[in-house]
């Protein structure tokens, strides 16, 4: 049995794509359980309210998917940044390089291969290749390219994507705000996440004396692990209580 938390002392952040959902082939395709967003809302009331997502999503996104659940969020891998639920989101400025990053991307036409999605978030620029594997390589050697002669930029590498943002925050960053709001501030971080891009989150939590969960296969810092988001389903449905 995976680890039981003390709602009343626990701040809990969850990953959404290969956490709460099946990873798609595309961002858009991903399927949410339609009992998804009501167990979200039992579980923020069982924990007081303490429980961020925290997403490469853009937050808008997370609220499309899971309306009419609201919580505090973190987006775009901390970029975007929600205090409290419905609230408004607050948002870093995006750097004048990532038009740098635009450009060159559709000069070098990576778009236009078979299987490969470009995916421009604002903030960020992600380039999927989950039908596309034999691209890894390309894009990689691409976007660092791209972004090196920019400082104010960084490359994140994630399952089947890699991403140019703005440098200097992650999921550990959203992770050191959130616990600074009323509602988390003395709590005990837990972070949930599948992804390479989630061990930085999940290092922040295990800094300020939490812990953190792994879905999947894969090396991680994560002492406890998880198959599959229908198991984090069943473990958020038990620490949600009874309806």
């Amino acid at each position: 049995m995976l680890l039981d938390l003390e709602p009343d002392e626990t701040a809990l952040f969850l990953d959404f794509d290969g956490t709460l959902v099946d990873l798609a082939p595309r961002p858009e395709d991903v399927v949410v359980a339609p009992r998804l967003p009501a167990l979200l809302s039992r579980l923020q009331t069982r924990f007081g309210g303490a429980v961020s997502l925290v997403s490469g999503r853009p937050i808008a996104d997370l609220d499309s998917f899971l309306t009419p659940f609201s919580s505090v969020a973190h987006g775009l891998h901390g970029l975007e940044g929600r205090d409290a639920p419905y609230a408004p989101v607050i948002r870093v400025k995006p750097p004048a390089a990532l038009d740098w990053i635009r450009s060159g991307l559709s000069e070098s036409g990576i778009g236009e291969t078979p299987g490969v999605l470009v995916e421009d978030k604002g903030l960020t620029i992600a380039v999927h290749y989950r039908n596309a594997p034999d691209q890894h390589d390309a894009i990689c050697t691409l976007l660092h390219d791209l972004a090196a002669p920019h400082a104010d930029l960084s490359v994140l590498a994630g399952k089947m994507v890699v991403e140019v943002k703005p440098f200097g925050t992650s999921k550990a960053t959203a992770v050191e705000r959130a616990l600074v709001l009323p509602g988390f501030k003395g709590r005990r971080p837990v972070f949930v996440g599948d992804d390479i891009t989630d061990e930085d989150g999940m290092k922040a939590a295990l800094e300020r004396g939490g812990t953190a969960v792994k879905i999947g296969e894969g090396p991680s810092v994560a002492p406890h692990r998880l198959g599959s988001p229908a198991d984090v389903h069943a473990w958020l449905d038990r620490l949600a209580g009874s309806a």
